[in-house]
């Protein structure tokens, strides 16, 4: 149900994150009750935080300068409630993501297959191991796919390249959930 590992759901038992207890066979059960408040805690914290503050934090990325440029430009001419910063730079938002902490991530991936996976990899890596961040995938590879495809995941993977009507759009519908 939280797409977490067994060894990681014991520990969150055994920092009281979630609620459990043993059973005579010594298997571990854990409150229905406490796994929807992780969930509201911890897997959802963009609608919350969005809800919360009057400016979402929005970290674009992508390893295009002349595209970060435009979009920075293009952005100036929009009116939305949004804290907007551009990278061009896939490593740096990597390296920065922990004390960035962006409420949304928006990365626009042009690297070679292999390091586009890994990349993937890495955000996911991330979101299990920190306040999980909503992030928004673009690549041309049609094939890309999160690793646990069933479990539920802050990880949306779109096809296209990122452009200014793109972004535009999609924060418009960022803006209307924080509205909601």
């Amino acid at each position: 149900m939280l797409g977490l590992s067994t060894t990681l759901v014991q520990s969150l038992v055994d920092r009281n994150e979630l609620q459990g207890w043993k059973t005579r066979g010594g298997h571990r059960r854990i409150s229905l009750q406490s796994i929807h408040d992780y969930q509201n805690q911890s897997r959802m914290p963009s609608h919350a935080s969005f809800r919360s503050r009057v400016a979402p934090k929005v970290l674009v990325a992508t390893e295009t300068p002349d595209a970060v440029e435009h979009l920075k430009k293009m952005s100036e001419e929009w009116d939305f409630p949004v804290t907007l910063k551009f990278v061009d730079s896939i490593t740096e938002v990597l390296l920065n993501l922990g004390t960035e902490a962006p409420d949304l991530l928006v990365v626009e991936l042009n690297l070679p297959r292999l390091q586009q996976e890994k990349t993937l990899i890495a955000l996911e890596n991330f979101n299990v191991r920190n306040r999980p961040v909503s992030v928004v995938l673009l690549s041309q590879e049609r094939s890309l796919r999160p690793s646990s495809p069933d479990s539920p995941s802050p990880i949306q993977l779109a096809h296209g390249p990122l452009s200014d009507v793109w972004l535009h759009a999609y924060l418009t519908g960022v803006v209307a959930q924080c509205r909601t």
